[in-house]
């Protein structure tokens, strides 16, 4: 009943163990599979070895007693018992590798002065003790018993010496496990450290091409392996799409900086137009709304350029960063936005109860809070609630309107993408694409979630320094409560 138990227990280990490697790191799976392996190896070499040298030994052993028990059983067929007792004793006497001892009713010849009750039938050995008084101490003998003619046959043979080496190679095999374990540790850990620490090569540079830096590259080494091969794959489709990236954005912003100019022009004259109309006291109505979508156009054209500028500009802006409290952004935001929400009857709730500082740029990141903040307002509709909280990588913006559906999140940080139920509500859709581009320039996220109902804006920057104890909660006129 142990002998089960044992194997349940082991399963459920072993059933143990393979959760925790599924979980656990790269580095530990690998290091796990490598020690897993190299024990199994190790383990097969030792059975194989034991059944060459040991295992051999004992089988040889086994078949000169069953040969010898079979020689026995051939003379007591062909002799009668007087004649094969007399010949027993001979042999028993003479035997020098085997102890023989035949019993019957009323005698017992051989070696062994006594017969062990629980003694196997053979070819099945048991071992038992006996006393030499040769050597004059106990030893282990391993022997079966077997029925013939008048009475039983006793075979026995002294295997302590090679009980004894199964002992010592049972140790050296246990020995030989542990620092090959050792060993696997060691050494899987090394290679697995050494194969992520070139996946992470690849996973540093798909981030920062993901924030935004498309002229990051693959490093290459020496080796000209596999790596480096699909390193190198990987290195010519980067240049590619970052070509790709500025041939469009060059033509776009081409177009942008040509159109500017006359459109520009074309303002001018427009004003100038219209100071005759209003002094001749003709209708201007026309001329105004020409103006108006004139502004429009120039404005999507500066903000066009402007985003090219901070894509493409990242490793001079940033030079230029300085440790700014964001929390104090936000407020300043907050009391900007206050008039354009009081208009719709919206309420704009703050939560700036930490004190957060981070490094970059203050106007950049004023105007990505403050863009965030008229988004809510514009399409949250008349009478919504709007709320801005710190957090301690950042902050969050959340209403309760419309909000995103899950395939348009991604798709709203595109250039000009514009949602379809809210195209009746004046925009450019470059709002979120600037709002993203000055997230990732101070190496930040912005992630839009679902605020059941609305939308949840979550902003996080990595390398922010908060403290506590800056109690400050701010709501606007419509909802009569400042707390500064």
């Amino acid at each position: 009943m142990g002998f089960p138990l044992y194997w349940k227990q082991c399963v459920a280990r072993v059933t143990e163990w393979w959760q925790a490697s599924r979980k656990a790191s790269s580095v530990w799976r690998l290091t796990r599979l490598y020690t897993v392996l190299l024990l199994s190896v190790v383990a097969v070499l030792l059975v194989v070895l034991y059944q060459l040298s040991i295992g051999q030994m004992s089988r040889q052993q086994q078949a000169q007693l069953e040969s010898l028990i079979a020689q026995q059983t051939v003379l007591a067929e062909q002799l009668n018992t007087d004649e094969f007792i007399a010949q027993f004793k001979l042999q028993a006497e003479s035997s020098r590798q085997y102890i023989l001892t035949y019993q019957t009713e009323k005698q017992l010849i051989g070696r062994l002065s006594f017969i062990p009750e629980q003694i196997s039938s053979c070819p099945r050995l048991t071992r038992f003790p006996i006393w030499l008084d040769k050597y004059d101490e106990i030893r282990l003998l391993s022997g079966c018993s077997q029925p013939l003619g008048a009475g039983s046959l006793t075979v026995a043979i002294d295997d302590e010496a090679l009980y004894a080496l199964k002992a010592q190679y049972i140790s050296a095999s246990v020995i030989a496990l542990i620092l090959a374990l050792l060993l696997g540790l060691l050494t899987g850990l090394v290679f697995s450290l050494r194969v992520l620490k070139r996946i992470n090569s690849f996973n540093q540079t798909a981030q920062l091409v993901e924030a935004g830096q498309l002229s990051a590259r693959v490093a290459l080494s020496n080796n000209n392996d596999e790596y480096d091969h699909m390193a190198l794959h990987i290195n010519t489709m980067l240049s590619q799409l970052e070509h790709s990236f500025e041939t469009v954005s060059g033509i776009t912003d081409a177009i942008a900086h040509d159109l500017r100019t006359p459109l520009s022009h074309l303002r001018q004259q427009i004003e100038l137009e219209l100071l005759d109309k209003r002094q001749q006291d003709q209708p201007t109505t026309q001329l105004q709304s020409m103006i108006e979508k004139l502004d429009e156009i120039l404005f999507t054209f500066s903000a066009m350029l402007e985003l090219t500028r901070l894509q493409q500009q990242k490793e001079t802006k940033t030079q230029h960063f300085k440790i700014i409290d964001l929390s104090k952004i936000i407020i300043d935001a907050v009391d900007l936005i206050e008039p354009l929400a009081e208009e719709k009857e919206q309420i704009i709730t703050s939560d700036v109860d930490l004190n957060i500082t981070l490094k970059g740029d203050a106007t950049l990141l004023f105007r990505a809070v403050y863009n965030l903040l008229e988004n809510a307002s514009k399409y949250a509709g008349e009478h919504a609630r709007i709320s801005i909280r710190l957090t301690e990588s950042g902050f969050t913006i959340s209403d309760n309107g419309l909000g995103i559906s899950d395939n348009e999140k991604n798709k709203v940080f595109q250039r000009l993408y514009r949602i379809e139920k809210s195209r009746h509500v004046a925009g450019f859709g470059l709002g979120l694409t600037l709002v993203k581009a000055i997230v990732q320039l101070h190496n930040g996220q912005i992630t839009l979630l679902d605020n059941n109902p609305g939308l949840q804006v979550m902003v996080e920057f990595p390398d922010t320094i908060c403290c506590h104890n800056n109690v400050n909660k701010h709501t606007n006129s419509n909802g009569n409560n400042k707390e500064g």
